[in-house]
C-alpha cells in the first residue's frame, strides 16, 4: 500500500483526521432544523409504539395463511 497522497481535492485530509461528527467535542450543528407538523410526530410515535412482536407475529401468521391458501 502506497503512502503518498493520491488526491489533493475537497476530500483530502491527513488519515488520522476523524471525518463528520465523529470527534469529540461538540458537533457542527450548521445544518437546517427539521421542522416536522404534529399529526407526522404523532403518527411516527403510534407507529415506533406498537409491539414488534405481536406486529411479526401478525406478518407470519398472513404469510402462512396466503401460502395455505395458495396466493397469486
Amino acid at each position: 500500500m502506497s503512502t503518498e497522497k493520491q488526491t489533493t481535492g475537497l476530500n483530502d485530509r491527513p488519515k488520522d483526521a476523524p471525518i463528520g461528527q465523529t470527534a469529540e467535542g461538540l458537533p457542527d450543528d450548521s445544518g437546517r432544523p427539521v421542522e416536522v407538523d404534529d399529526e407526522t410526530i404523532e403518527r411516527t410515535r403510534r407507529k415506533l409504539s406498537d409491539n414488534p412482536r405481536e406486529k411479526l407475529l401478525k406478518d407470519v401468521r398472513e404469510q402462512e395463511d396466503a401460502s395455505r391458501l395458495g396466493s397469486e
